[in-house]
Order: structure tokens, then C-alpha cells, then sequence
């Protein structure tokens, strides 16, 4: 049989009906990824709160009273700067204090008075503003003051899934098959995120979020995979954009039916119902044709031959034809027990060219991660509330996304990423040398659109550098080596405590470091994707010593051989 990058460029083409069918199938399915990626963002919402004071209102159409809160609440510097009523303590009042009017209240107490007489923690619960949320696990189970670190807990942990997932997910997907393992993670992400909506108590809730955010990479990694070995080289970039733009068109929705549903259980019920719709692809989506090439090539027939009748095209025989001029019948047993083999990240590791190849996506990876969550977590400066402001922060990804058309047609795939991360770095920099004020914002969110981009690349980049029998471990590898930036990405912003600009400085020196060493990895476009373990080692042999070379001598640190006269030609020759 031909090779299956020869089938699609000379006679199915490169993206034809079935292709975008796929596409649609994966791009459908992109959406509910992103509701349950940022609905953290409203589940685990943090209101202002206030201790409840048995035998007074202190709260009326969920509004505070500034009467009631000033007789029993004091005021302090609370824990995001400022000032204002204090969130974890109330004066320390005898039962009985507030059975009388505020005028008469003062008329035996002073601000001197009450303070002179100390404060207690909340004892008796807490009151929330309700205007903008009327329930969130936060208000539920009151995670604040001394039970605040379960609310960051809960979001470190999904994360934590979502890093089992990735590498758990593409194991499964080199093994079981890409379709399979699809199909898997969508009913996972079924199953809890509507458990997760009847959790009882914070710790289930905890539980049943790992596994939806286990499920996470088991859809969005596999899905790329999918699309990618679908089409033809010179199309991997156009699926690889227009796929995760439905990521944020999904986030996007989700700040609408945000805004419609404040409650945080009927809120996740609604986001998890739709991966009802889901289950006609049991017979829509199909396998891998490049995954079945590998392992079952009478099935990878069947669907090549479906796809042509698709795309309304004849293939020759000569297609499906084996080339005795070419292989040979011990090479064919040979190649048939290597793509029946099982892969681990061991085998991406354990020769030297895969081995740096790998390592060097993994730093990507973890840093587009770490400064990618680290921006994001840091939209503090935006105007409106927190719908608007997730809104402006999803739109925002689109044109970021789309731009690849361009950019990784026209200058292949290694450029973009190395430019996109050193204008990240860049910016990062710059942000933390302005003064506060709307160009640190502006510079900001264009580092936020540059990551953005800096990490959609990388991930169609990472699809095309693996061999195809180690693709879904590798992309899990690398996923699992951003999530762990993702977890870490928090606790990053405690350097400002120490010296404010200390976080975008450490941001942008890693992006422009990685951005560096990317230039170490092969281009990519055009090119026939590797298959086995030996393709995937000798692709690219030669790259990192031609970079270092080609920087060493532009730089004049090491001067260029020169030939001398009458010399061989042959420069290798002595």
C-alpha cells in the first residue's frame, strides 16, 4: 500500500468532504471542553462575606447594611489590599447587645469601646453578597477565612486530573486506538461533571472534578491527533487552528449561560447535559486511518476506500498494492510486530535525537502553561464584572488562533512558536517595568494574546514531531509537563511579595529561553510525518549542530573553515 501522506496529496486530497466532516465532529465537541476548563471561574466564585451576628440583620435583598455591619463588624485590611469591614471577625458582643435600636445602641457603645473589647472569629457562619452569585461551592461550604485553601485546593486538584489524564489518556489512545479512547473521555466527562453537580460535600466534589479533568486531555489531545492524521501536510495547520477556536467560542458561551445561571449546581448540570449529544458519535466518529495503518491495515483499507467514496474520488488498485521492489517479506514481519508493539515514555526517551527533541517540548509545554495561567490569573485591571471580563478574555484567544493561518502557512512551524514566546517574553518584561495604568494593561493583554498563540502552535507543532506509534504518548508527555506549569503557575505570584515585578520577570525569561531552544527542533511543513521509532530518531538528526553552528559563526565566535586553495572539494574529505 501506498503511504498514506501519497493517498491523500495524489488521489483523496489533502481536505476533502471527509476530512471536514471529521473536523466538524472534533470542532463540536472542542465546546463543552471549554465550559468545564473555566467554570471554576463562577463555581468556586469568592463573594464578599462577613461573619453572621446571631439577633441582627446585617444583610437585606442581598445587600449589606452599613448600620447594622458598622455596630458589629470591624474594619481592617483585608487579605487583597485595602481596607473595608473585616471578612473573618466580629466584635465580641454579650447575646442581647442589638435588642434595641442603632440610636440607642450608640448611646452605650463607642468605636473605641467596641474595639477596646476584641474580636472573635465567625462562629456562627457567614453572610454573602448574593447579587452576582446566588450560591457557589465557596458559599455552600464556606471556604474562606480558615477553610479558604480548600477553594484553591479544588482548582489545583482538577488540574491535577487533568496532568493524570494527559499522560494516562495518550497511552490508552496508542494502544486501544485513538477512537476508542475519544469516545471514553467524552462519557467520563459526561458522568462526573453531572455527579460533580450532586456532589454532597467538598471532598466528592473534589473527587468527581479529577475526573472530569481527567477527561479533559483525553478529549482536546486525542481530538488534534485525530484531525491531524486525517489531512494532508500542507492542511494540518488549518484543522489544527480552526479546532480549538471552538474552545473559546465554548468559554465564550459559557459566560452567557453563566450570566443566566448563578446557581452553582444548576450551572455545571447545564454544561454537563450537552455532552448528551454526543452519543450519535458512537457510529459518526470514525478511527484513525494512520492509527490503523500501523496495526490493522485491512481496516485501514475499509476506511480509505469509505473516505474516496466520500470525497468522490477512484482509487486504482495500485493503492492498496505492496511494492515487492521495496519491501521485502522479512522487513514486512519486522514492521508488523513493531507497530503491534506497545509504547511508553521510556521509548521517546531512550535514543538521543527523540530523547532532546522530547525534552525540549516538554520545557515548552510547561512554560506556555505556567505564563499562560499566570496572565490569566492576573486580570485584575479590566473593566466590568466578572462576566464581561471572561467574555473579553476568551475573545481575545480567537484572533490569536486564527492568525496561525497565516503565519504557519507562510513561515512553517518552528518560526511562529520561537516568535510568538519571544513577544511574550518581551511584553512580560516590559509589563513589569511600566507604572501601573492602561498601557501595563494594553502590553499586558498582548502578551496575553502572544502566549495564546505560543501555545496553540506548539500543540500542532508537537503533533507533527512524534512518530505516529509513540504520537498520543509523546502529546501526553508534553501535556502532562504543562499542567504541572499549570499547578505550579499560583504559587508563582507569591515572588511578588517579596519584589512585585519578580513574576512577569521570571514569566518572560522563560518564554524567551524556550522560545530559544525551539529553535534546536526540525521543521516540519510539508514534510511526511514519521511512523515508527526509526523515522522519528532520524528525523531532524543535525538540526540543534546546524543552529549552533550558524549562531556561533554570526556571532564571530568561531569563524567559518575556509577551503583552502587546490584543497578537496569535499570538506569532509582530508
Amino acid at each position: 500500500m501506498l503511504p498514506f501522506d501519497e493517498i491523500l496529496t495524489g488521489y483523496l486530497g489533502e481536505l476533502g468532504w471527509y476530512q471536514w466532516w471529521v473536523l466538524f465532529l472534533m470542532c463540536y465537541a472542542e465546546m463543552p471542553v471549554g465550559f468545564h476548563q473555566l467554570i471554576a471561574n463562577f463555581l468556586a466564585a469568592s463573594p464578599s462575606h462577613h461573619c453572621s451576628v446571631p439577633g441582627l440583620e446585617t444583610w437585606r435583598d442581598c445587600r449589606p447594611i452599613s448600620d447594622a455591619l458598622n455596630m458589629s463588624i470591624p474594619w481592617t485590611t483585608l487579605d487583597g489590599g485595602g481596607s473595608g469591614y473585616s471578612e473573618c471577625s466580629r466584635y465580641d458582643l454579650p447575646d442581647g447587645s442589638f435588642n434595641m435600636s442603632p440610636a440607642e445602641f450608640w448611646q452605650n457603645h463607642s468605636p473605641e469601646s467596641l474595639s477596646a473589647g476584641g474580636t472573635i472569629s465567625c462562629d456562627g457562619g457567614w453572610e454573602y453578597d448574593c447579587a452576582t452569585f446566588t450560591s457557589t461551592i465557596v458559599t455552600e461550604w464556606d471556604l474562606v477565612c480558615s477553610n479558604k485553601g480548600l477553594r484553591q485546593l479544588t482548582t489545583s486538584l482538577y488540574m491535577v486530573g487533568v496532568s493524570l489524564g494527559s499522560l494516562g489518556f495518550g497511552d490508552l489512545a496508542d494502544r486501544i486506538g485513538r477512537r476508542r479512547t475519544y469516545l471514553l473521555a467524552l462519557t467520563i466527562q459526561f458522568v462526573f461533571g453531572v455527579a460533580t453537580a450532586f456532589s454532597p460535600h467538598v471532598a466528592l466534589f473534589i473527587i468527581f472534578r479529577m475526573f472530569v479533568g481527567s477527561a479533559t486531555p483525553g478529549v482536546v489531545n486525542t481530538s488534534a491527533v485525530i484531525v491531524a492524521e486525517f489531512v494532508g501536510p500542507k492542511e494540518r495547520v488549518k484543522v489544527g487552528v480552526l479546532r480549538p477556536v471552538f474552545f473559546s467560542v465554548g468559554a465564550m458561551i459559557l459566560a452567557g449561560v453563566a450570566f443566566g445561571v448563578r446557581d452553582w449546581r444548576s450551572l455545571q448540570l447545564a454544561v454537563s447535559l450537552p455532552n448528551l449529544l454526543f452519543i450519535p458519535f458512537y457510529w459518526w466518529c470514525p478511527e484513525s486511518p494512520r492509527w490503523l495503518l500501523s496495526r490493522d491495515k485491512e481496516k485501514a483499507k475499509e476506511l480509505i476506500q469509505k473516505m474516496a467514496k466520500f470525497n468522490r474520488v477512484d482509487l486504482p488498485d495500485h493503492v492498496f498494492a505492496d511494492d515487492p521492489s521495496h519491501v521485502d517479506e522479512t522487513k514486512k514481519n519486522e514492521e508488523k510486530d513493531e507497530t503491534h508493539k506497545s509504547y511508553t515514555i521510556l521509548d521517546i526517551l531512550r535514543t538521543p535525537n527523540t530523547r532532546k527533541r522530547s525534552l525540549i517540548l516538554f520545557f515548552i509545554w510547561f512554560t506556555n502553561n505556567i505564563v499562560y495561567y499566570g496572565i490569566a490569573l492576573n486580570i485584575t485591571d479590566l473593566s466590568g464584572d466578572v462576566y464581561t471580563n471572561s467574555l473579553i478574555a476568551s475573545a481575545v484567544e480567537i484572533p490569536a488562533y486564527l492568525s496561525l493561518l497565516l503565519l504557519q502557512e507562510r513561515f512553517g512551524r518552528k518560526l511562529p512558536v520561537f516568535a510568538y514566546l519571544l513577544l511574550t517574553g518581551t511584553g512580560l518584561i516590559v509589563t513589569a517595568a511600566l507604572p501601573a495604568g492602561p498601557g501595563r494593561v494594553a502590553v499586558a493583554m498582548m502578551s496575553r494574546f502572544c502566549i495564546t498563540g505560543a501555545f496553540q502552535s506548539t500543540m500542532i507543532y508537537t503533533v507533527e514531531l512524534f512518530p505516529t506509534v509513540t504520537r498520543n504518548i509523546g502529546i501526553g508527555c508534553s501535556s502532562t509537563a504543562g499542567r504541572i506549569g499549570s499547578i505550579v503557575s499560583p504559587f508563582v505570584w507569591l515572588l511578588a511579595d517579596l519584589w512585585r515585578p519578580a513574576p512577569y520577570i521570571l514569566f518572560g525569561v522563560m518564554t524567551i529561553v524556550a522560545g530559544l531552544l525551539c529553535m534546536l527542533l526540525p521543521e516540519t511543513k510539508g514534510e511526511q510525518l514519521p511512523q515508527t521509532l526509526e523515522d522519528g530518531e532520524e528525523f531532524g538528526k543535525g538540526v540543534a549542530t546546524a543552529v549552533f553552528n550558524k549562531a556561533l559563526s554570526t556571532l564571530k565566535i568561531k569563524k567559518p573553515e575556509k577551503k583552502e586553495e587546490g584543497g578537496s572539494a569535499n570538506p569532509g574529505y582530508d
